[in-house]
């Protein structure tokens, strides 16, 4: 008996994550007219704690709430990645429910390779000044 080769599939796994980010977004309320804080919270960035310079996640976490919330044009002062992560993680849930629409292992890559470059070139354009630092 053949066997027909199967497209790479999203396992479980990549699943959870992305649907407890996006629900975590919805629950929280929006940072406050500050920008500064979820919840009230100080801020958990340990890499802008010991070096007071921003990591290239810094305000991603609050722009998935702002986006989650429909305030896009904040979202993208907090961190212009941020409602792109959002496309990125709701099409990680959907997929999982379309497993015909599965992309290749080797899509997925070139995906996240982009994903990572973007990060870290926004994150030099920051550094240098050319985009304003997160609140």
């Amino acid at each position: 008996m053949k066997s027909t080769p199967q497209p790479a599939t999203v396992g479980k796994f990549l699943l959870w994550p992305p649907l407890w980010i996006l629900a975590a977004a919805f629950l929280v309320p929006p940072p406050g007219p500050d920008n500064k804080s979820l919840l009230g919270l100080p801020d958990l960035c340990p890499i802008k704690a010991l070096t007071h310079i921003p990591c290239p996640g810094c305000g991603i976490s609050r722009s998935l709430v702002c986006t989650a919330h429909g305030e896009l044009s904040r979202a993208f002062v907090l961190h212009p990645l941020g409602p792109v992560f959002f496309v990125i993680l709701a099409g990680f849930v959907a997929l999982r429910f379309f497993p015909k629409l599965q992309p290749s292992t080797k899509r997925i890559n070139t995906v996240a390779g982009v994903l990572v470059v973007l990060l870290l070139s926004f994150w030099i354009v920051r550094l240098i000044g050319w985009l304003p630092k997160p609140p």
